[in-house]
């Protein structure tokens, strides 16, 4: 797996066995196991892993977003009782219950909470993979990567305007072949980025790319749903590389978005 940034926020030991003790639970020790070692973080951009809370599903226990009949392994009133563990981006939850094994899958576009199973002798990373699989439609092996909580990491957004003919730079790189016509697209652009960066972990679909780089701390986003929206993430550390990156896209027809 693929460490976006080695700046973790591990969570202490103690602070999650006082958890337990205060609300009569025992976490699954895979998630557990995970937190204290690296800490809250997004796996794969789709689901976050994060810190217990007994308190977000009591929000919602008044709102009959899921149906509780005889096939629900949860009563309208455990709902309140449970701990998010993890959510996706979507909005759906991953959460415990006190009296149930397991894991309770409780989706954002339908009224239908499930079970997911839990193997206490893999690793955490694991069983969310399975759920990757079974919600989002991940059949085919797919790039897996991990993206710590980072107070510290900043973002630099960009606007991909490219001209509405290809046209010449002119004299400014007059030694530079590859740079004498402008990209017509932000999926173009997006392939002279990976001709002019070595990344190290690469990702693309027809929705997105993500040129990951370690000496950068962070990415690069070309966002093909938008067609215009490019953003470099980065830690302060990393400000000389960030610089050069910034340059590269400026030189592409880029533009900084205050």
């Amino acid at each position: 797996m693929y460490w976006v940034s080695t700046q973790h926020t591990p969570v202490a030991a103690d602070e999650l066995t006082n958890f337990e003790h205060t609300y009569g639970i025992t976490l699954p020790i895979p998630y557990a196991s995970f937190l204290t070692q690296y800490g809250p973080g997004t796996y794969c951009g789709l689901l976050v892993i994060e810190r217990p809370d007994p308190l977000l599903l009591q929000a919602y226990a008044d709102y009959e977003l899921w149906t509780h009949d005889d096939n629900c392994p949860i009563t309208a009133q455990q709902l309140g009782e449970c701990v998010v563990i993890s959510s996706s981006i979507d909005g759906d939850f991953l959460a415990v219950h006190p009296q149930l094994e397991g894991l309770l899958w409780l989706p954002r576009h339908s009224e239908v909470i499930t079970m997911k199973p839990l193997d206490v002798q893999t690793p955490f990373t694991d069983t969310l993979e399975h759920i990757l699989r079974d919600e989002f439609g991940k059949t085919e092996p797919f790039p897996r990567y991990f993206e710590p909580v980072s107070l510290d990491r900043v973002a630099t957004f960009l606007q991909f305007n490219p001209p509405e003919t290809a046209e010449a730079y002119g004299s400014a790189n007059p030694n530079d072949q590859a740079l004498q016509v402008a990209p017509a697209s932000i999926q173009l652009l997006a392939q002279r980025f990976k001709q002019h960066f070595d990344s190290n972990l690469w990702i693309e679909n027809e929705h997105i790319c993500l040129a990951f780089l370690q000496s950068l701390g962070g990415y690069v986003l070309f966002n093909y749903a938008y067609g215009r929206e490019v953003a470099i993430i980065y830690e302060p550390k990393a400000i000389a590389l960030h610089d050069e990156v910034l340059s590269f896209l400026q030189k592409e027809h880029c533009q900084v978005v205050e």
